[in-house]
């Protein structure tokens, strides 16, 4: 709980000095957050051996853990927020409220993969790389 409470100050701090810098000509060169992925639907299988069917909606971000002892259980919606990186490629995160999981993806619709940042609980990390089996736009 107290790595969830860190991690989520760093984050209101980075966040706040983008939004009331004007200071940093940096900030002009990023993207603005995107609601794009909004209606994707995506299927994945972590190098770990973890799969999970995600969907990105206005409401947030749910997901499925197809490995785990729910598979059918929908998890979510959680609140997200994302940005395309590239053309096609994305950093989308969220905050599980209530589960203290942070997660971060790194998704590129181009080759396929994902990378998978997580901290679990607020203090198991979680960092793979993973296969997109099934994409829906």
């Amino acid at each position: 709980m107290k790595n969830t409470v860190i991690i989520t100050i760093i984050h209101l701090i980075i966040a706040t000095s983008l939004l009331f810098n004007s200071a940093n000509t940096f900030a002009d060169e990023l993207n603005a957050p995107t609601r794009s992925l909004d209606g994707t639907v995506i299927t994945y299988d972590y190098t770990s051996g973890r799969s999970y069917n995600v969907k990105f909606e206005k409401a947030g971000v749910s997901y499925r853990y197809l490995t785990g002892s729910k598979p059918d259980v929908w998890w979510g919606p959680f609140p997200y927020t994302a940005f395309e990186v590239a053309n096609n490629t994305f950093l989308a995160a969220w905050f599980e409220e209530g589960y203290g999981d942070y997660v971060t993806l790194h998704l590129n619709f181009n080759t396929n993969l994902i990378y998978g940042s997580a901290i679990l609980q607020g203090e198991t990390v979680h960092f793979h790389g993973a296969k997109l089996t099934e994409v829906k736009r």
